[in-house]
């Protein structure tokens, strides 16, 4: 059987060609190190949302004919740079932070949203009729 794999945002894609269901994830991940000349280490494949792990098989995800695996590269840990570069922080100030005030409106000038003048009766409904009715037979 044959399946593709391309990368995360889509700007290559290979077929990789004569690869068994029974095929380890740590074989897939061989072939795709000489497709995309990307590191095993370096390689976060996913099929159908789930990443592949090492120690499964393609037949445990059910990876079928010409289905597509996704490539997402991560950075080579040999080449990140260093962390032990150290980054001048400036003080932070002890004055207050400049804030705009406005004007507070006072509960006399606008009235709460939740208080009401008068609650509003809802009258004998269908319902309550219904319900009467159904009590009397």
């Amino acid at each position: 059987m044959w399946i593709q794999v391309r990368t995360i945002d889509g700007s290559k894609t290979c077929t990789i060609e004569d690869v068994s269901r029974k095929a380890t994830i740590e074989e897939l991940r061989e072939r795709v190190w000489a497709l995309f000349d990307v590191r095993p280490e370096c390689q976060r494949l996913f099929y159908r949302g789930k990443q592949l792990e090492n120690g499964y098989t393609l037949f445990d995800y059910d990876v079928g004919l010409n289905d597509i695996i996704q490539l997402l590269v991560r950075p080579d840990p040999d080449h990140l740079p260093g962390t032990s570069t150290q980054i001048e922080a400036k003080p932070c100030s002890n004055s207050p932070p400049k804030v705009k005030k406005t004007p507070r409106v006072g509960p006399s000038s606008q009235p709460s949203t939740s208080a009401r003048a008068r609650l509003i009766d809802p009258g004998f409904g269908i319902y309550k009729g219904l319900a009467l009715l159904s009590r009397l037979y």
